[in-house]
C-alpha cells in the first residue's frame, strides 16, 4: 500500500468532521485541549481519518497496567493520548489490511506530529472498542495490548467526576510509542521531550488515600527532630508532605515545595500544619500555613554545632518502613526494587508493590555510588535480606544484577527478575543462548 499520513489543516476541519459524522457509527468527535486530526491518503485520495485527543482522566485497568499512583497520574496524564476516532472511508471489507496498516503508521508518525503541534511527545496510546460491535481485531493485529474492560459509565455534560452507567462496557487497548515507554512513564527522571508535559498542576491529588495520609503523618511525627524549639511547623507535617511529594514524582526540593503549595487548606490542616495569622496575630479561620522551601531545607540539611548534617535518615526510613508494613499486612505478588535520590538532600532505596505502586520497605542510602556499604546496591541487598519474600517475585534494574542479589532473594523464599545490560557481555551471551534469541545488536555496538 502506498499510503501517506498528514495532519488535517485548519481550513479542512469542517470537511474532516463532516466525513467523521457520515462514516463513523458514533458520529463526529468533539474534544478540548490538545488534539490532532490525521488524514491518511492513497494517491492523493483520503482513505481513513483519525482523531487523537487527551486521555481519559481515570481508568482502573490502564492505571493498574501503568502502575502509577493518583498524584503521578494527574501530573503525567498528558503523556497518554486517546485514539478518539478511527474512520475508514472505503466500503467495509474492501481493504481488509487497511486498518492494521494505518494503525501502525499512526503509532510511528504521531509522536513527531504531536510534538510539532503541542511541544512534547506522548509515550502511550489508548483506545476503546465497543464489544457489542467489534472484537478489536485490527488493534490486535497492529500489536496493541488489551489491558481490560471499562465499567460502562459515561461522563454527563463533561462535569467533573459525575458519571452515569450506559450499559455498554468497552475493551481498553493500549500501545507504547517506544519500547521502554511503560518503564519511562513512571520513572523518576524523564527525557526533555516528555518532561515538559509531566508537570500538570494536579491540585489536591495525593498519592495515598486519606486514611493513609493521616496515619503517615502521625507515624512520621515520631522521627527525631534535629531542630531546636524555635520551629513553626513540626517534623510530622514536613516529612509527610515530603514523602508524598517524592511518591508523586518530585526529584528535588523545588518540586517537593511546589507539591506542598498545591495542597488545599483542608489537606494542610489534616497534616497538622499551623493556622495562619493575620497582621494582628489573630488566627485566620480555615487558613493554614504551607511549609516554605526553607522549612524543608533546614530540616533535611540541618547541621549540628560541628557543621555535620544531623537529620537522622535511618530513623526516618525506619518509621516509614513501619508505616508501609502496617498498610500491607502481607507482601504482594510482585515487588520492584530501586533507589530514589532527591538531589543533595536524601537518598532512599525502596521495595515497591509493582501492582499498586505502594512502598513496602525503605532504607537510607548515599548515591548510586558513594560511601562504602551505603550506596544503592549493598543497601538494597541488605534490605531484601531482612524481608520474608515467600511467594514474591522481585525485579531490579541492571545495577543490582549481581549474584548476591539473586542469592538473597532465593534464600528468603522469593524469585527474581534481574535486568541485564550488554556491558555484562558474558552474562548477556548466556541469556541469549538460553532463550534462543538472536543478538539485538552487533558485537561492535554496546547497547541495552
Amino acid at each position: 500500500m502506498n499510503i501517506t499520513v498528514r495532519q488535517c489543516m485548519i481550513g479542512e476541519t469542517e470537511w474532516f468532521r463532516r466525513l467523521e459524522g457520515k462514516y463513523h457509527y458514533m458520529g463526529e468527535s468533539h474534544g478540548a485541549g490538545d488534539l490532532v486530526r490525521l488524514v491518511f491518503e492513497e494517491d492523493g485520495r483520503p482513505v481513513a481519518l483519525m482523531t487523537w485527543a487527551a486521555a481519559c482522566y481515570c481508568l482502573k485497568a490502564r492505571d493498574e497496567r501503568i502502575g502509577w499512583n493518583p498524584a503521578m497520574r494527574a501530573a503525567r496524564l498528558k503523556l497518554v493520548v486517546n485514539n478518539r476516532r478511527y474512520t475508514e472511508l472505503v466500503p467495509k471489507g474492501a481493504r481488509p489490511n487497511l486498518a492494521s496498516h494505518v494503525l501502525g503508521m499512526a503509532v510511528r508518525e504521531l509522536p513527531a506530529i504531536w510534538e510539532r503541534q503541542w511541544g512534547y511527545r506522548p509515550l502511550l496510546a489508548e483506545t476503546f472498542c465497543d464489544i457489542e460491535r467489534t472484537a478489536g481485531t485490527c488493534y490486535r493485529a497492529a500489536g496493541w495490548e488489551e489491558v481490560g474492560k471499562t465499567k460502562g459509565f459515561s461522563r454527563v455534560n463533561h462535569a467533573r467526576d459525575f458519571y452515569i452507567p450506559n450499559g455498554r462496557p468497552k475493551v481498553l487497548f493500549m500501545k507504547p510509542f517506544r519500547r521502554d515507554a511503560w518503564d519511562l512513564i513512571v520513572s523518576n527522571a524523564l527525557p526533555d521531550e516528555y518532561d515538559v508535559a509531566a508537570h500538570s498542576k494536579a491540585d489536591g491529588v495525593l498519592p495515598f488515600r486519606r486514611a493513609q495520609v493521616e496515619s503517615l503523618h502521625w507515624e512520621l511525627c515520631h522521627v527525631k527532630d534535629p531542630r531546636g524549639g524555635n520551629k513553626s511547623i513540626g517534623i510530622g507535617p514536613l516529612l509527610a508532605i515530603f514523602t508524598m511529594a517524592v511518591a508523586a514524582g518530585a526529584k528535588d526540593l523545588k518540586a517537593a515545595h511546589a507539591f506542598a503549595r498545591r495542597l488545599s487548606n483542608a489537606q494542610l490542616g489534616e497534616l497538622g500544619c499551623p493556622k495562619a495569622k493575620d497582621a494582628l496575630g489573630n488566627e485566620v479561620r480555615g487558613k493554614y500555613v504551607c511549609p516554605s522551601y526553607n522549612a524543608f531545607y533546614h530540616l533535611l540539611r540541618h547541621k549540628d554545632k560541628a557543621g555535620r548534617y544531623d537529620f537522622d535518615v535511618a530513623d526516618y526510613a525506619a518509621h516509614l518502613s513501619k508505616w508501609t508494613t502496617a498498610q500491607h499486612g502481607k507482601l504482594p505478588r510482585h515487588l520492584a526494587a530501586d533507589g530514589k535520590f532527591v538531589d543533595e538532600v536524601v537518598g532512599l532505596v525502596s521495595v515497591v508493590d509493582a501492582e499498586s505502586g505502594d512502598v513496602v520497605a525503605v532504607a537510607p542510602a548515599s548515591r548510586k555510588e558513594g560511601l562504602k556499604g551505603r550506596c544503592e546496591y549493598p543497601v538494597l541487598r541488605d534490605t531484601l535480606s531482612g524481608m520474608d519474600l515467600s511467594g514474591a517475585i522481585v525485579s531490579t534494574d541492571a545495577l543490582s544484577c549481581q549474584d548476591d542479589t539473586a542469592h538473597t532473594v532465593l534464600a528468603n523464599g522469593g524469585d527474581y527478575v534481574l535486568r541485564v545490560k550488554a556491558n555484562r557481555q558474558g552474562l548477556m551471551d548466556q541469556c541469549r543462548t538460553l532463550c534462543r534469541i538472536r543478538p539485538l545488536v552487533s558485537s561492535s555496538k554496546k547497547k541495552n
